[in-house]
């Protein structure tokens, strides 16, 4: 019994996997170009080389927020290690 359901379930997974597949070759490449990938190497943009492509790597409001969240927790790991190195001594 254990070993029929050990077989539905890998049939079912393989179905799914089957299926996931068949839809992932209808969708084309999301951009042309070969950023990100160059030579081999992984790319990341500068702000200068989403400009010349025109386009914007987060809004302004997005970036406040992005600001807001890293101040956040630099500052709670400041604490963080400031407790840490008390407790040690």
């Amino acid at each position: 019994m254990a070993c029929r359901n050990a077989f539905e379930v890998t049939v079912a997974l393989a179905s799914l996997l089957l299926a996931n597949t068949a839809s992932a070759e209808d969708i084309g490449p999301p951009r042309k170009g070969s950023w990100p990938i160059r030579d081999g190497h992984n790319y990341q943009p500068t702000a200068r080389d989403l400009r010349a492509m025109e386009r914007q790597d987060v809004t302004p409001d997005e970036a406040r927020e992005i600001d807001r969240l890293y101040d956040e927790l630099m500052a709670s790991s400041e604490r963080s290690r400031k407790r840490n190195s008390k407790s040690k001594q």
